[in-house]
């Protein structure tokens, strides 16, 4: 009878790599693709208000934040391989409950479950960049951020076709499951051939967060915006489009382009900053294109539909992914920048399930998701007040650059 080869002890293909590391970037964002355009079926059918509607979004987005340490807990104690596995299958049998679901409160226990185990797999990602693609970290660490924008984007643009033919939404949301079941064996069978990854270090301790550092507490204000306003926006933009009288199809398509603009805007902006020291004008580039953006779609959403999202969405991506660079132009190392980035990314994810649940508040009390986009509005032009302590990106650690993949928390 053979053995299994050390863990390590073989290499993946490159293309088998970022394959699986395209996987798992399109598996921790789809829940936030596939829902929103189904919200209007969803809220019909189980007889649930805009404020439960928004409950949906945000709570997947807050249980993110409470699983996060998990995925270290876990790898710590059986092991990175083991601990994906493990939180792969336990995100599709989540997924795949909503087959079953008949309450509203049984949609958000399933959407806390999921997004436990998004949180958990979140902080393990970089771990799979780093080992599959150990020479080649930059470009998996750019494939794995394009990876999760074109999931929002492909789960949105299949929502409803899905919901058509499988007869629907139950199914419809169910259906990523198999993606989830399909990368968990694909980690195995990659583990049992040699080429899985080792069991992390032990003994490590963990990082105190820098709760009475300014800078840190500017880092989060930075990306707790760009939070607010993606999954804010994400999550009601179809609802928006479909109470100005368009068509679920259509307003899913239109949620597709505000995630594929985003995408656009973070492969060319953002590498700007590899070139020019200034932060400012990026920055500056990025808040008014969102605050552009969010008024035509406050004002004018049926006849500045397609100007308003793409501003908005392009002003969203940039500032997103500027917020991940000034972490690594404030991080001193390494280990700093995963103090810097554990701290942004807890609150920012808070900040980010507000988004939804208060524009949700707003349209049950105001009868109108224009007093939610307002808001939104107000806070993306506050955004640039953030103009003030941006920086300048410091050249010297550019010859012992802190690695991207170490802006997200391990």
């Amino acid at each position: 009878m053979g053995t299994r080869a050390p863990a390590g002890s073989r290499r993946l293909p490159t293309w088998i790599a970022l394959t699986l590391v395209i996987v798992t970037g399109i598996n921790i964002r789809a829940i936030f693709g596939v829902t929103p355009p189904l919200i209007p079926e969803i809220s019909t059918d189980l007889s649930i208000n805009a404020t439960t509607a928004g409950l949906v979004t945000s709570v997947p987005i807050l249980s993110m934040a409470a699983g996060a340490p998990l995925g270290a807990i876990l790898s710590q104690r059986f092991g990175t391989d083991l601990a994906m596995i493990t939180l792969l299958l336990t995100l599709g049998l989540a997924e795949a409950s909503r087959l079953a679901l008949d309450t509203a409160v049984a949609l958000i226990l399933t959407a806390g479950g999921i997004g436990v185990a998004l949180g958990a797999l979140s902080t393990l990602s970089p771990a799979l960049i780093t080992h599959y693609l150990p020479r080649m970290r930059g470009v998996g660490t750019a494939v794995y951020v394009t990876a999760m924008a074109l999931g929002v984007g492909l789960a949105a643009g299949t929502a409803q076709p899905l919901t058509d033919l499988l007869g629907g939404w139950r199914p419809a949301l169910a259906a990523w499951s198999l993606l989830a079941w399909l990368l968990a064996a694909a980690l195995y069978v990659a583990r049992e051939a040699g080429a899985g990854m080792p069991p992390a270090s032990a003994g490590r301790e963990r990082a105190r967060l820098p709760l009475r550092e300014g800078r840190a507490w500017f880092l989060t204000a930075a990306y707790s915006v760009a939070m607010f306003l993606g999954f804010g926006v994400m999550a009601w933009l179809p609802s928006l489009f479909i109470a100005e009288g368009v068509d679920p199809g259509t307003a899913a398509l239109y949620l597709v382009a505000f995630q594929v603009v985003q995408l656009f805007s973070i492969l060319t902006l953002t590498p700007l900053t590899d070139r020019y020291d200034g932060r400012r004008g990026v920055y500056a580039t990025a808040m008014l294109c969102s605050t552009a953006g969010l008024a035509l779609l406050t004002f004018d959403p049926h006849h500045l539909a397609i100007p308003g999202l793409l501003l908005a969405g392009a002003g969203i991506g940039a500032s997103s992914s500027l917020a991940l660079v000034k972490v690594q132009d404030e991080a001193r190392s390494p280990e700093d920048a995963t103090r810097l980035s554990s701290m942004t990314m807890l609150f920012s994810f808070l900040a980010g399930a507000a988004g939804p649940f208060l524009l949700g508040v707003l349209k049950d009390a105001t009868g109108s998701l224009t007093p939610g986009f307002a808001l939104c509005l107000c806070v993306s032009a506050s955004s640039l007040l953030l103009l003030i302590r941006m920086r300048p990106g410091d050249r010297s650690r550019h010859d012992d650059p802190v690695p991207l993949t170490a802006v997200v928390p391990e």
